[in-house]
């Protein structure tokens, strides 16, 4: 009787932990997904009279974004290029906050074909300092 009651516990211990973990990845999956959407919605107000709602761009005037080599190279070079700004682009350094910034990094760096790693607000903080 007692191994039936180790292994009942065993199982409990066994599926509350798998349950905690399935509960962390769908939290962090809408996490994510939140970002994605914040960063889609600043893109398209910020950025898309530039580069266009598509990332495209305007051929020999604003460079596309989609499958993009400098997108999808270092999401701290995308994220300098809204801190400093280039060329006709401007520096977003004052307009947006840290988590926007970050938001629309990661949103650009995974639309159009494009896929790279998230960024996070303090990577961008550090880039600012």
């Amino acid at each position: 009787m007692h191994k039936f009651t180790s292994v009942i516990c065993l199982l409990s211990v066994g599926l509350f932990t798998s349950m905690s973990v399935a509960a962390a990845a769908t939290e962090n999956d809408s996490v994510a997904t939140q970002a994605l959407e914040r960063g889609r919605a600043l893109f398209l107000d910020n950025c898309a009279e530039c580069h266009q709602s598509n990332g495209r761009g305007l051929k020999g005037i604003y460079p596309s974004l989609a499958s993009s080599e400098v997108v999808r190279g270092s999401g701290t070079d995308v994220a300098l290029q809204l801190i400093i700004g280039r060329g006709e682009m401007p520096s977003f350094a004052g307009a947006m906050s840290p988590q926007d910034m970050a938001d629309v990094v990661t949103y650009v760096r995974n639309a159009w074909g494009n896929k790279g790693d998230a960024i996070d607000a303090i990577s961008i903080e550090r880039l600012l300092d």
